[in-house]
């Protein structure tokens, strides 16, 4: 599946990944003291999501360029 990376919606090409986001929530809520630990918490685990992301689309572009 070729993704499109100026679409603005989420996709990881993974079918379960809603399931996955859920668990990660659910464990960091579980661990979480206030509300802004958890924010801090979800932040650094969402950010690793989100750059591997970034960085197949970029790898992609770059591909469909001929850059790479």
């Amino acid at each position: 599946m070729k993704r499109n990376p100026f679409s603005k919606e989420y996709n990881s090409g993974r079918k379960d990944q809603f399931d996955v986001d859920y668990a990660i929530f659910k464990k960091c809520a579980g661990e979480a003291e206030t509300k802004e630990e958890l924010i801090a918490m979800l932040e650094e685990k969402f950010n690793y999501v989100i750059s591997r992301i970034a960085n197949e689309n970029a790898k992609e572009l770059l591909e469909d360029m001929q850059l790479l």
